[in-house]
């Protein structure tokens, strides 16, 4: 899909991989409507960002959503592109779950992106097409002590996001999954750990920046694949090297 005039909703759009898909859409002439709940943040790089609309949202509040997607379109009159980019970590072992955060993982991780999916379907549709990318994770390849709920809940986008690129495709909506890497963002100061502190080990301030995850976003949206890997061991893990 070529970007220049086009519209794009990217969740998570206040800071780290949103921030910087916002920004590399933006650059390319694209118009992006940027959904978070942090208001100000928003405010601030919509004022940097030309054509931009900021909306914010929790992403958890799925009439929220609901209403997001409908005030984009109305802004706009088109939707082109969905970047699903907000999530959540959780650190616990598998004795120490606690079921109600388990629960707020799964609705932000899954089905957050689910009901963006929904939302925007009957627009692009009726548009002939458009592309949606989902952000997942490395780990969705992996099993990691401590790091379950997280895991499973990219496992799961994984297989909605292959679902819903098959369901779509007649309809000319393409679907993709961009997999980073550690990257350097403030994604660990958001996660939720339990009372006592478990959760994997390991820093979030190495590894691929989020302008590199950035640009695999605008290149699954340009090019249309299915799968797209900060590295080959990630790709590797995957099973496609």
């Amino acid at each position: 899909m070529q970007i220049q005039d086009r519209v794009f909703v990217v969740t998570g759009a206040s800071m780290g991989i949103g921030e910087a898909t916002a920004r590399a859409l933006a650059a390319k002439g694209g118009k992006v409507a940027l959904l978070a709940r942090s208001t100000q943040a928003l405010r601030t790089l919509s004022h940097e960002l030309p054509d931009s609309f900021a909306v914010t949202v929790d992403m958890t509040d799925f009439a929220g959503v609901r209403e997001a997607v409908s005030k984009v379109h109305e802004h706009y009159g088109q939707i082109d592109g969905l970047v699903n980019n907000a999530g959540r970590s959780y650190g616990s072992t598998i004795e120490k779950i606690d079921p109600a955060v388990f629960d707020e993982i799964f609705h932000l991780n899954v089905l957050a992106p689910i009901v963006a999916i929904q939302g925007v379907i009957p627009i692009m549709r009726s548009q002939g097409g458009g592309s949606i990318v989902n952000v997942n994770s490395g780990t969705a390849f992996m099993t990691i002590p401590a790091y379950g709920v997280y895991s499973s809940s990219k496992r799961a986008l994984l297989g909605f996001s292959m679902t819903a690129r098959a369901e779509l495709e007649p309809d000319g909506i393409v679907v993709g999954e961009v997999y980073p890497g550690v990257t350097a963002t403030n994604f660990g100061k958001n996660r939720m750990v339990n009372e006592a502190g478990d959760g994997p080990a390991g820093s979030y301030a190495e590894g691929d920046t989020p302008e590199f995850v950035a640009g695999l976003i605008v290149q699954a949206i340009e090019e249309g694949g299915a799968q797209y890997f900060a590295n080959d061991y990630i790709r590797k893990l995957a099973g496609v090297l």
